[in-house]
């Protein structure tokens, strides 16, 4: 009788272990769940850096390219300018054209570099997010 009446104040107990068992169990899961997309995140953050230092890099010889652009129009204006200060009056309204045209280039260019630029800080800007 004795028995019986532990083993009924103790079957609640057993009831309540188990089902804190069950629980247990589905939060280990939960826990193994979340470190798998946590590893996930991890790959994809390591390939976006590796893009954006692609990216980076690409930009750095963009610059340079740009750069070197900046000082062939310079040259060219002063080669222009050297050349309309000794030739006749038609030849001067020609290379005045092409120094306009020169100009348009130089700021397509400079256009182009600050673009670059805002790219550049856009890249930045998710690094170091």
């Amino acid at each position: 009788m004795l028995e019986t009446v532990l083993d009924a104040k103790l079957k609640p107990l057993q009831q309540e272990m188990t089902d804190m068992k069950q629980d247990i169990t589905g939060i280990k899961q939960e826990l193994t769940d979340m470190k798998q997309d946590i590893t996930g995140i991890k790959q994809e953050m390591t390939g976006m850096k590796q893009d954006i230092t692609g990216i980076k890099q690409e930009m750095t010889g963009m610059k340079q390219d740009m750069v070197d652009m900046k000082q062939d129009i310079s040259g060219l204006h002063n080669k222009l300018d050297l050349l309309a200060s000794e030739q006749p009056d038609d030849t001067l309204a020609l290379l005045q054209i092409i120094n306009t045209k020169l100009d348009i280039i130089q700021k397509d260019v400079e256009f182009t570099f600050l673009k670059t630029s805002k790219n550049e800080l856009e890249i930045n800007r998710l690094k170091t997010q």
